[in-house]
């Protein structure tokens, strides 16, 4: 069984903070170590949610500094506001 990519994962994360609505905004935090590009994630992830309830929904990153916090090689969703 293969492991699932980042996106996929953070797919999983959005949708489980969503509920039932669509999305308005994704809030990912991206660690320091990360080794992550916000404009590179945005582009695939945005291509993932295509006709979902994610589509269209703006995301937002909070790109850590410190390379020593706990999270410094993470990267994940820490919220979503749905549409109202």
């Amino acid at each position: 069984m293969e492991s699932p990519t980042l996106v996929q994962t953070l797919l999983a994360q959005a949708e489980g903070h969503l509920g039932t609505a669509s999305a308005a905004r994704v809030y990912i935090r991206v660690g320091a170590l990360s080794n992550i590009s916000p404009t590179s994630l945005r582009r695939h992830f945005t291509k993932a949610v295509a006709g979902s309830r994610l589509d269209g929904a703006e995301l937002v990153f909070h790109v850590e500094a410190d390379p020593l916090s706990p999270d410094a090689l993470s990267v994940r969703v820490v919220g979503v506001d749905g549409l109202t």
